[in-house]
């Protein structure tokens, strides 16, 4: 497994750095303490990434539901020492959704589940995966975003 762990958290990691690129191509920017551009995922997630809430089947709703019922938790330090922390279920809507979507990644990113080996791999899998699904499902019902994702943005 954690060959083909590596091979999906690569494409995940591509997809989402695709999403943040065509987020500040459509506008969907701000400015950041130091002037950087920033994505305004919340801004996204409430006026396109609601479009994968609308009328999900099959596969998308399984991966909507876990993410939203299994959210990758937050890593906290608690005294210096690191650990996680569960996240609410309670909430559901667009802007929670791809806040998980994000968390999977920056979990990934910053090095919560990997040094050397994975940390639970299954569990990590299913959130990659889940998560891919969403945003690959997003990606197909907007042609403006699937542009941007693809660098054909004016």
């Amino acid at each position: 497994m954690p060959e083909n762990l590596d091979n999906l958290t690569f494409c995940f990691f591509k997809l989402f750095a695709q999403y943040e690129y065509a987020l500040k191509a459509m506008q969907y920017a701000r400015s950041g303490a130091g002037g950087q551009a920033e994505p305004e995922w919340d801004r996204f997630s409430n006026e396109i990434g609601r479009l994968v809430l609308e009328e999900p089947g099959g596969e998308l709703l399984d991966a909507i539901n876990y993410l939203f019922d299994h959210p990758p938790k937050r890593q906290v330090l608690n005294d210096g020492v690191l650990s996680w922390q569960n996240v609410d279920t309670a909430e559901r809507s667009p802007q929670i959704l791809f806040s998980h979507i994000r968390r999977v990644r920056n979990n990934l990113y910053h090095g919560g589940k990997f040094n050397g080996h994975w940390f639970d791999p299954d569990r990590s899998e299913e959130l990659i995966s889940k998560s891919m699904l969403v945003l690959q499902a997003l990606q197909s019902q907007h042609d403006q975003l699937a542009e941007a994702i693809h660098g054909n943005h004016a």
